[in-house]
């Protein structure tokens, strides 16, 4: 028996086609598979990019408190709130202080999460634009009181005030983009007054500073009553240690000044109700004798100089407002007068000499 075969006659023409179709897709595999992790790439980065640029400012989150203060003052949101005003108000850029985190996180409803956690920071970067986190905590916070002679007859008091922090700053943008978190600068910083002129007290009758002393914590953190006391002054010598510790870890702190009105609308969205209502200002003097690790400065009370500030030392006369030709540090001691002090050097001792120029922030 003969087998037929039955062929269609365009059987050839549609093999040919389908031969050249595999070819065509084989050809364009290798772009397709470029193509594919572009898309995949675009959609990986789309939340990071599809946000405005971040802008050159700091967010405070509530630190953590270890001091053994036990007043009604909230030291693990207050100090940093403190501290929040007082970098936005000597430089003019956008912070966004602990309470507005705190509250901001609030909103978010997250199960279990905490204002540590990274997620919450990139939220929080999405949100407000910063690119800059700080994160902190309180070691120390102590307002202390002396007291010499009889408390029924006589005697003299004193008081001071005492704050330090260890902190660590992080950059949002690029912790949004890694997803772990990226620390540009940690340290720790501190703050001390002492109010040294005596009070007289006599028969047991409670001076004024007294008074204020045990009335502490009802004067409204930040106000200008607080400001005033030594735990007051004390928060702003901690603030401007930070101050100096943020300008050496980005030295074009200086250059953020909020001059566009992206800036601005963020400060907007920012605002805090504290305001210190305190004008920074930057001034210049000279080295007067320089004796050991010793030296004295032309500037005293009068100038706004106190115990503890941070004073760079340079020869360019351009210099002040930058670290640019500094050859060294010192840091006040004691206030010798209305134009005199004596300081430390902290480093440099073997470059500074007499008619140096000095630059210091002060507050007015």
């Amino acid at each position: 028996m003969t087998r037929n075969h039955f062929k269609n006659p365009h059987a050839k023409t549609l093999r040919r086609k389908a031969e050249e179709k595999i070819q065509i897709l084989s050809d364009f595999a290798p772009w397709r598979a470029i193509l594919v992790l572009v898309v995949a790439f675009s959609f990986a980065v789309q939340p990071l990019h599809a946000q405005e640029k971040s802008s050159p400012g700091f967010a405070f989150i509530p630190f953590e408190n270890k001091s053994d203060f036990k007043g009604k003052w909230d030291v693990g949101i207050d100090v940093p709130r403190f501290l929040s005003a007082y970098v936005k108000e000597r430089y003019r850029i956008p912070t966004i202080s602990p309470v507005i985190v705190r509250n901001f996180f609030n909103e978010q409803n997250h199960q279990g999460a905490e204002i540590n956690d990274v997620g919450f920071w990139v939220e929080l970067f999405r949100r407000f634009g910063v690119r800059y986190l700080v994160a902190g905590t309180v070691e120390m916070f102590d307002v202390s009181r002396f007291m010499t002679g009889q408390p029924m007859v006589g005697g003299y008091e004193a008081f001071k005030g005492e704050v330090s922090i260890t902190f660590a700053v992080y950059d949002l943008e690029r912790t949004a983009f890694s997803s772990t978190p990226v620390a540009v600068k940690k340290g720790d910083a501190a703050g001390e007054f002492a109010d040294r002129s005596l009070t007289l007290t006599l028969f047991g009758k409670q001076s004024d500073r007294t008074v204020e002393y045990r009335e502490l914590d009802k004067i409204r953190f930040g106000s200008e009553d607080f400001n005033r006391t030594v735990i007051g002054q004390a928060c702003f010598q901690l603030g401007e240690r930070l101050a100096l510790q943020l300008e050496s870890a980005m030295p074009g702190i200086r250059a953020w000044a909020m001059t566009d009105p992206d800036s601005l609308l963020r400060l907007g969205q920012s605002l805090d109700t504290l305001s210190l209502s305190f004008k920074p200002l930057t001034i210049s003097g000279t080295v007067v004798f320089v004796e050991g690790q010793n030296a004295f400065i032309n500037l005293g009370s009068e100038d706004g100089v106190r115990p503890g500030q941070e004073i760079l030392v340079h020869r360019d006369p351009m210099a002040q407002d930058a670290a640019a030709g500094e050859i060294g540090q010192l840091r006040v001691v004691e206030v010798r007068g209305p134009h005199l002090s004596l300081a430390r050097i902290v480093n440099g001792q073997k470059s500074i000499r007499v008619k140096d120029k000095i630059s210091v922030t002060v507050i007015r």
